[in-house]
């Protein structure tokens, strides 16, 4: 292996990273995400509660509705953009569709 100076502006691949460590990518894969789920979401994208919610992005948009939800809209007036909806939101709408399984 050749000798190599690294500043702080160098950048490693995953593989790369694993390999100075010998270790496996995939477990430098599984702690990256298990350090991202560490750190809680304060908002998401209508894409992002699809997924969560099992959905399509159309019912995320009627249940935001429903719920006369307040989100973050970085679109101008009449144009389409990258909404975010709180995670105060996200708990609500959770809550209020909430059922005991009879």
């Amino acid at each position: 292996m050749s000798s190599h100076n690294f500043s702080s502006h160098d950048k490693l691949t995953v593989a790369e990273f694993a390999s100075l460590f010998r270790l496996d990518p995939q477990t430098i894969e599984a702690a990256i995400e298990k350090q991202r789920m560490g750190t809680p979401k304060t908002f998401f994208t209508i894409p992002e509660l699809a997924k969560r919610w099992g959905c399509s992005r159309g019912s995320v948009y009627n249940y935001l509705r429903d719920a006369a939800a307040s989100i973050i809209d970085f679109a101008s007036k009449g144009r389409k953009g990258k909404k975010l909806v709180p995670l105060e939101v996200v708990e609500r709408i959770e809550r209020q569709r909430t059922k005991k399984f009879n």
